[in-house]
């Protein structure tokens, strides 16, 4: 054999151990991703097996009741017009064309429940009423989160029952009748929603160790007059570190702000929660989610949340703006009888291609 051919043989030799290297590698590679997805299947399906019952929400109109609580909003600077022409206006959405889900853009549903819980063992002993309904609007493109809460007072239409405040769908019907209802009066297909205990609050903050928040002298004094814990600042701008509990009740503040205040208080709190989420570690918010699931009700599928669970830290990124709806300077005060004082919108057509615009552009 010469020199040449024995050179070229040997070459041969060391690309064949090469490739066969690369391919040992990839194998590997392969396996240990298989491996990670195995288990972070397995990770998820003992999660989700921790989360309530979803059928507490699906609602029975006929097994509900039908009594609305009183409002929390004073109205001022609202202008005051009657219901009927409320009704009219409601009706003139129709023939605004439904959006939903794209495949760059999700929309899901928030959904506060009120309760009073004795213990871990009542947690799916929930009252049925919607303190807060704020919907989750994730951009992949543009890379954005957008939170837009919903005035559980908005005086709308609710399929098969005729007209009342928003938050009296998900009493009467649960998610499904809510679900309806927002479709019908915002143009809004909702197909997921993540039901929260506000037990659930308390628990995520005490097991981050608290968030900070911005408070007003007002807030600060609302503590203090109230018996509650009162938060210390820990700056001149008025930020204060809050636990679980003074959490929960900055929340749901009532008498500051009425309404429109409470919502915007309930996503400074999901704004702080996420600010914190991004420099917690592993092992914390392993141990968030562990504590907090058993509050939570969703008919979101394992597939999905295994999706939503491989972003959340691309999520966490995401530049975040917010919306109420209706804005105060869309609305009209309006006394129902039976009902008692509701929120409308002046102009219902506007008000709902605004929403549109601000999720989809």
């Amino acid at each position: 054999m010469s020199r040449k051919s024995g050179a070229h043989a040997k070459r041969g030799q060391k690309m064949k151990k090469g490739k066969k290297a690369v391919l040992i590698t990839l194998i590997a590679l392969v396996s240990v991703i298989a491996l990670l997805l195995i288990a972070g299947g397995i990770y998820v399906k003992v999660m989700f097996g921790r989360m309530g019952d979803i059928e507490q929400f699906q609602g029975n109109g006929s097994n509900m009741s039908r009594e609305i609580e009183p409002p929390d909003s004073d109205f001022s600077g609202v202008i005051v017009d009657d219901p009927v022409h409320i009704n009219d206006a409601v009706d003139s959405v129709n023939s605004i064309e439904v959006q939903g889900n794209t495949k760059v853009i999700t929309n899901i549903l928030l959904v506060g429940v009120e309760t009073d819980l004795g213990s871990r063992d009542d947690v799916t002993n929930y009252s049925g009423r919607s303190d807060s309904m704020i919907i989750l609007s994730i951009d992949k493109y543009h890379k954005t989160i957008k939170l837009i809460s919903l005035l559980r007072d908005n005086y709308v239409a609710i399929p098969g029952y005729g007209y009342s405040k928003l938050n009296a769908a998900f009493t009467w019907g649960g998610f499904d009748l809510l679900a309806q209802t927002i479709e019908q009066n915002y143009r809004l297909k909702i197909d997921q929603f993540v039901a929260v205990n506000f037990k659930a609050f308390t628990m995520a903050v005490g097991a981050m160790g608290g968030v900070d928040i911005v408070l007003t002298d007002a807030e600060i004094n609302e503590f203090r007059e109230n018996n509650q814990k009162v938060p210390v600042k820990t700056n001149e701008e008025g930020l204060c570190h809050l636990d679980a509990e003074q959490t929960l009740y900055y929340s749901r503040i009532r008498h500051i702000g009425d309404d429109w205040g409470r919502t915007t208080r309930q996503r400074t709190v999901i704004q702080a929660l996420m600010e914190k989420a991004k420099t917690a570690g592993i092992g914390t918010l392993n141990n968030v989610l562990y504590e907090v699931l058993p509050y939570i009700s969703t008919n979101i599928s394992e597939g999905e949340i295994l999706g939503y669970v491989a972003g959340a830290p691309t999520y966490l990124s995401y530049e975040v703006s917010e919306k109420m709806l209706p804005e105060r300077a869309e609305c009209i005060a309006i006394d129902v009888s039976g009902v008692g004082q509701c929120v409308g919108m002046q102009d219902p057509t506007q008000t709902v291609l605004d929403l549109h615009h601000f999720i989809y552009g």
